[in-house]
């Protein structure tokens, strides 16, 4: 029998209940007894009917297909619908009083652990996934355990493999009600936690053993017993969604494989989000998202949303050209531009011989490119050169969390009402940016950076005044860039959302430059070659922008003069006097002074050009014919993740998130190494005990935001006085002082390591007797709103309220801030004239006893 191509379409997840109703029951005149049957099979086994109702009790997914429903009148007609079963995966959701239970881990699978979760958590902490293995003449004594979840927001992996308890924890804390990714190895060489595929942690393993004992069932969300649920070391259950486990590079099936579940468990309602476009269908799936999209019902549509419009050449009622080639269809009935030898582009457009592409054309209807899905904004990087040929609303690039306008997540760049715009929301609320007017036919180079919770716009190389902070969202939809497919709707607030119209030469995303031919081949539509524009006579021009990238060391001359045409940089030695900048691989300067050949005239004024102090560099202009140059991040010839150079200038800075203060009840903790021969000029230690303000050489600063002067309000600090280390904190009581006995500017590496709780301090530096010290009052929280600043702060008076009057000279590394290590380069969200340490460059390994070998 050959099926009905229009019926009702029912989803139901695995071993769930359903109700099959007849589509016919009410309609007029059509009343009689009611039969059921299943075409191309037998009902199942464990069915019953009711009122003419069909219910199956735990449908399996031998009970997918289409049923027929038969309703005999008593005069003998029949009136004969169908109704299509589909039978979905499970995907669980935990109420926080609910558990699932696995079968055990094998052998094999202990011996190389591997195990991938994504989840969408409601709550900061629980219990995500737990297994043990027990002695087999003990069942009381644990030989390893797997344990795996939330706390406090941030997702922590414990464990045994052996060699006793150890833990990792995330680096970020996580963004509730959005989807995250977690994967864990544990291998006999070292044991690893990434999350959302940027946050990874780890530590190496010095003992492994895990082919002892036996092994039992993995535990889900949860326990049955309130003795596992112990052992797991978590206090709660988990409350969310779990929508995959991945174990050994195997799919769970949350159905299927589940061994043993409570009643509470109810199945996940992603698929209310419609967040499948275009009519198409959502089916939930033990996929990252919890559902994947069946477009078959959206006609027109592709995608991984059914997003996209289907590219026509000929639909019958509107052809488009495919300009010397032709339209042919598909194996699946897609249609496609045949292009002749010569030519490729989707519509057919472009010249194999134009391989050389300096810039692209976007015609502010249909253009766009498509860029890969961004693996995280957490330290994301885009620049772009453009050159608008209009002023009207039009979307320059977007990104978001899913293709749903209403709910998205999003990241923004457009012209809005004639001005560039950046616009970017998440669960924290929403920030827009706005520039100064665009003028048509000039060239502009945008600067978009994320460190962290900020953002960072420059604009023809000058930094837009941002504030505020906005937690990341973990990106669900492609970058695209100058418009978006049709098909596609943004969040109303970006505006219009009309394809960019103009040119654009230059792409760097993450540091890496886009080959513009390549893209044009794979990733774009409606997008030519851009022709340059004559350049007429005695009119100011401007030449194409360079952004520099990370490449093999090289020796590079920035040559700058003045002339008729300020903007463009001289190539060629004349007799005119130049002056010569030496810049390395990532094209930092060295912060100096640097002067132009004297003249005279109103051409002769020095400005700040995009390209005058390299990608990481602040350009200052001092006076008409001087600029300095400052290195604005922390990049020079070699890496600093784990050692950086202070000169007195520089500093790093650290999210305040990396070190809260959430409580008083808990130790906070902060080790660090450094070496100095500085000292802020005391003669002697007595000076140190019988001042109340001490000027120190800065080391570690949290105190207020920048531009709220510190006037008695909270801070902690580290510094150095005449050699001897101050550790002090104000909780609002009075400040705690906790001073060193002997000097440590001696040039050599010393470790410093402090402690706090409450109004308890300590500080041990090389492992010697511990400082112990309180401060004044009953208050025991710190009220702390800054970022962390190490080596120094931008406003020494202001920021630190006379307490420190010179930033840190020397050498500090291994930053460790509540037990996580900081990497200076990946972790760091801003920093300024930061550069290696040349006698720590060699890479100290982590073990999991915290010591240095």
């Amino acid at each position: 029998m050959k099926a009905p191509t229009e019926m009702l379409l029912l989803i139901q997840a695995l071993l769930c209940p359903i109700e099959l109703r007849c589509p016919a029951t009410g309609a007029p005149g059509v009343h009689g007894e009611v039969t059921w049957g299943k075409v191309n099979g037998e009902l199942p086994y464990a069915y019953s009917i009711l009122q003419g109702i069909l219910y199956l009790k735990d449908v399996k997914r031998m009970d997918e297909g289409i049923y027929k429903c038969t309703i005999r009148t008593d005069s003998g007609l029949a009136t004969v619908t169908h109704v299509h079963l589909k039978v979905s995966d499970f995907v669980p959701l935990f109420g926080g009083d609910d558990y699932m239970e696995l079968k055990p881990l094998t052998d094999e699978q202990w011996s190389d652990i591997n195990v991938k979760i994504s989840f969408k958590p409601k709550s900061p902490n629980g219990l995500l996934l737990y297994t043990e293995r027990q002695n087999e003449n003990d069942s009381d004594e644990i030989v390893n355990y797997l344990s795996i979840g939330l706390k406090n927001g941030r997702v922590i992996f414990r464990y045994n493999i052996g060699a006793g308890s150890a833990e990792l924890v995330s680096t970020y804390p996580i963004v509730m009600d959005e989807w995250h990714k977690i994967e864990i190895s544990n291998q006999p060489s070292q044991a690893t936690l990434l999350v959302d595929e940027d946050d990874a942690v780890e530590q190496d393993n010095y003992y492994f053993n895990t082919g002892e004992g036996i092994s039992s069932i993995i535990n889900i969300a949860g326990a049955k017993n309130k003795t596992t649920m112990e052992r797991s070391t978590f206090e709660q259950p988990f409350i969310g969604t779990i929508t995959s486990l991945t174990i050994s590079d195997e799919v769970v099936d949350f159905g299927e494989n589940t061994m043993a579940k409570s009643a509470n468990v109810q199945k996940d309602t992603a698929c209310s989000l419609r967040l499948c476009q275009h009519n198409s269908i959502c089916i939930p799936t033990n996929v990252h998202n919890g559902f994947i999209c069946d477009c078959s019902t959206a006609k027109g549509y592709e995608g991984e949303f059914c997003e996209r419009k289907i590219l026509k050449c000929n639909d019958g009622r509107k052809e488009i050209t495919c300009d010397p080639g032709t339209c042919e269809y598909r194996s699946d009935g897609t249609q496609f531009c045949r292009c002749p030898i010569g030519r490729y582009g989707d519509r057919c457009q472009l010249l194999e011989s134009e391989d050389d592409i300096d810039s692209i054309q976007f015609n502010g209807e249909t253009s766009y490119i498509v860029l890969p899905k961004s693996k995280t904004l957490r330290n994301f990087s885009l620049k772009v050169e453009i050159e608008p040929r209009s002023t009207n609303d039009q979307l320059l690039a977007y990104q978001a969390s899913d293709y749903n306008p209403k709910r998205a997540s999003y990241l923004a760049l457009a012209i809005r009402q004639g001005k560039f715009v950046y616009l970017y929301s998440s669960s924290d609320g929403n920030i827009e940016i706005e520039s100064d007017e665009v003028q048509t036919n000039v060239s502009y180079h945008l600067d978009l950076k994320r460190f962290g919770n900020r953002a960072e716009v420059r604009i023809n190389g000058t930094k837009i005044p941002t504030r505020g902070k906005l937690s990341t969202f973990l990106p669900g939809t492609n970058l695209f860039i100058g418009g978006v497919p049709s098909g596609i709707t943004v969040n109303r607030r970006i505006g219009g959302a009309a394809s960019f119209k103009g040119c654009i030469s230059k792409i760097v995303l993450h540091g890496k430059n886009i080959n513009l031919a390549e893209i044009l081949k794979k990733s774009s539509h409606d997008v030519t070659v851009c022709k340059p524009q004559e350049i007429q006579e005695e009119e100011d021009f401007h030449m194409p922008f360079i952004w520099t990238t990370p490449i093999p060391t090289t020796r590079t001359t920035i040559r700058i003069t003045t002339s008729k045409y300020p903007r463009v940089k001289s190539v060629e030695r004349g007799e005119e006097m130049v002056d010569e900048v030496e810049t390395t691989d990532t094209r930092t300067l060295p912060q100096e002074r640097i002067k132009p050949t004297p003249c005279t005239g109103e051409d002769c004024t020095v400005q700040c050009t995009p390209d005058m102090c390299g990608d990481h560099g602040e350009c200052e202009v001092i006076n008409g014919t001087d600029i300095v140059c400052s290195c604005r991040d922390y990049y020079d010839v070699k890496p600093i993740e784990h050692a950086a150079k202070f000169d007195g200038k520089a500093f790093i800075v650290f999210s305040i998130d990396d070190f809260p203060h959430l409580t008083s009840e808990h130790e906070e903790s902060l080790s660090l190494r450094f070496k100095t021969s500085s000292s802020s000029g005391y003669r002697n230690i007595a000076d140190v005990y019988c001042i109340e303000k001490v000027p120190l050489h800065l080391i570690f600063w949290q105190g207020q935001p920048i531009g709220t002067p510190l006037k008695g309000d909270d801070y902690m600090s580290i510094g150095l006085s005449d050699g001897h280390l101050v550790f002090s904190y104000e909780l609002g009581g009075g400040a705690s002082q906790l001073i060193s006995t002997e000097t440590v500017n001696d040039d050599r590496e010393h470790h410093l390591q402090i402690r706090r709780k409450g109004r308890d301090g300590k500080m041990i530096i090389d492992e010697g007797a511990p400082i112990k010290g309180s401060s004044y009052g009953i208050v025991a929280m710190l009220n702390v709103d800054s970022d962390v600043y190490i080596g120094g702060v931008p406003d020494l008076d202001s920021m630190t309220g006379g307490l420190h009057e010179e930033n840190f000279v020397g050498c500090i590394g291994d930053i460790i801030l509540n037990g996580v290590k900081m990497d200076l380069m990946a972790n760091a969200i801003d920093g300024q004239n930061v550069k290696p340490c040349d006698q720590w460059m060699a890479k100290k390994r982590w073990s999991r006893n915290k010591k240095y070998r």
